[in-house]
């Protein structure tokens, strides 16, 4: 932007500058100096006038840049409590969907139709031998011994499902 040449008056003396700023931005600024230099240049010279109006703008100045301070830190802060409150929000999201998918899976399990037990192995018929003759009476110094008879097969016990494990917190493992 090129400069402008601005000409302004302040207690009656003229000023030229030459700026980047609007010329209305300085006639403003400048209206609003001489306003306030004039209420201050009639109980004290122009000087003390200029001292005391740039002593009242640094101090407006001051307060200004520490409430803009004051509020950046506060914009921080609730950033940081919003970005905190997110994660929470989303952690809690996991949560949500974890519980859902185990409620869904409890629900499957509880409505699908419970393994068939396997069919119990019917006892072996023992054949009766035919009549044989008695066999003689041992001995007396020997020990009688029998002979072993065949073990009986039984039928293998179906797995335990797991909605019938021991331990209710083991019954079932969802993944993540």
């Amino acid at each position: 932007m090129p400069a402008n040449k601005v000409r302004f008056a302040i207690c009656g003396t003229t000023y030229t500058i030459s700026t980047t700023d609007s010329e209305e931005y300085v006639l403003s600024l400048a209206e609003k100096l001489d306003g306030d230099m004039n209420q201050m240049s009639r109980t004290a010279s122009v000087a003390t006038a200029a001292i005391i109006t740039a002593l009242g703008y640094l101090d407006e100045l001051k307060k200004s840049t520490t409430g803009a301070d004051n509020m950046r830190a506060q914009i921080r802060d609730y950033l940081e409590d919003a970005a905190k409150a997110k994660l929470a929000a989303e952690e809690a999201h996991r949560e949500v969907e974890r519980l859902r998918r185990e409620i869904s899976y409890l629900k499957d399990a509880a409505t699908a139709p419970a393994p068939a037990p396997a069919p119990a192995a019917e006892p072996e018929k023992k054949e009766e031998p035919a009549e044989e003759p008695e066999p003689e009476a041992p001995e007396a110094d020997e020990p009688e011994v029998k002979a072993e008879e065949p073990v009986k097969e039984t039928a293998a016990r179906a797995p335990r499902s797991r909605s019938h494990a021991r331990n209710p917190q083991d019954a079932f493992v969802l993944p993540d």
